[in-house]
């Protein structure tokens, strides 16, 4: 059967000397594995660069029952992104963002209002001129992104009480819990306000470069702490690297 949907492109694995696999995230299937024949010859219809992490498509794909890798009739880019591919910042950020998704969506359905947000925080990324904004953008990403994975944090911080956020629990408590899995300020404070921040206004967060990869190792191990199987991400470093 033929659809036609949006996708979000996580990841490409080589399959052959001229094909690849594709993981894409689509608004209507859910997350898909496609083979895409012939990206790596020089008459390609369809180029490497078209199939990056988070590059945006507009696909008429097959969906076959039972059948782990599909196949795709047609795809083009549903906008080009115009910033992402060429600044170093947004690039990291990028793969950041791509490789969270690798690691948590494992739905094999559509869920049109997390593919929302999704598209929306890539658009915004790419369209984002403020490089402050850019600089605390994965962590807003991380924060609010739970909504859809089902466990965002309960927004109960009180700065002379509530004021260190258990990891373990998803909210914040008067002392510190039995357990190593807990924030304590000002990182619980500049959670609190990411988790009630609009994206495009993160600039009012400032941050120095320790805060911000101490604040990201955390919300790292929130993830290994809520979602099953969540393995080390390799692209932390990258974004370390950067913003180094």
């Amino acid at each position: 059967m033929l659809h036609t949907t949006q996708g979000i492109v996580l990841k490409t694995f080589k399959y052959s000397e001229t094909s690849v696999i594709a993981k894409v995230y689509t608004q209507k299937l859910g997350l898909q594995s496609y083979i895409i024949n012939g990206v790596h010859t020089p008459k390609a219809k369809y180029k490497p660069a078209l199939l990056q992490p988070l590059s945006l498509l507009d696909m008429v794909v097959y969906a076959r029952e039972h059948k782990e890798i599909q196949h795709v009739k047609e795809i083009a880019p549903a906008g080009m992104l115009v910033s992402i591919p060429h600044h170093v910042v947004k690039s990291a950020i990028a793969l950041f963002i791509a490789e969270i998704l690798y690691k948590t969506l494992k739905e094999e359905t559509g869920n049109a209002e997390q593919f929302d947000f999704l598209q929306n925080t890539i658009l915004f990324l790419d369209q984002c001129t403020s490089n402050q904004v850019v600089a605390n953008l994965h962590l807003w990403f991380l924060v609010h992104f739970t909504a859809y994975l089902g466990f965002f944090p309960q927004q109960n911080f009180f700065y002379t009480d509530r004021n260190i956020f258990d990891l373990r629990e998803g909210l914040f408590v008067h002392r510190l819990p039995t357990h190593p899995y807990s924030l304590t300020l000002p990182h619980s404070y500049t959670l609190s306000q990411l988790l009630k921040m609009p994206i495009d206004q993160i600039d009012l967060i400032k941050l120095d470069k320790k805060q911000r990869h101490e604040l990201l190792g955390a919300m790292v191990n929130y993830y290994q702490l809520h979602v099953a199987g969540f393995s080390e991400v390799k692209s932390v470093q990258v974004l370390n690297d950067v913003f180094a």
